[in-house]
């Protein structure tokens, strides 16, 4: 069977900067944006971000890394609607 992904508006940030594992197994992450975040253990038990990689958030609050290539092929910017300003 053929599927085609659903639109969907994410909040994404290039990373920076990634540190070192704690003693979680978490990273921490500075983004382009000046903010930080966190990307838990279970965000890299498969991929480990780099610099020039995204931080993305779902309106749902889901969160998750996307390699820069990935998320470059996949999204496109848009203008922030009004709303959410």
């Amino acid at each position: 069977m053929l599927y085609r992904a659903k639109p969907v508006l994410v909040f994404a940030h290039k990373i920076v900067k990634v540190e070192d594992k704690d003693s979680a197994g978490s990273r921490h992450l500075d983004l382009e944006d000046g903010h930080s975040a966190i990307a838990t253990a279970a965000m890299t038990a498969r991929y480990e971000p780099v610099p020039g990689d995204y931080f993305v958030i779902q309106a749902d609050g889901y969160a998750y890394l996307n390699p820069k290539e990935v998320f470059e092929r996949k999204y496109e910017p848009q203008p922030i609607p009004d709303a959410v300003n």
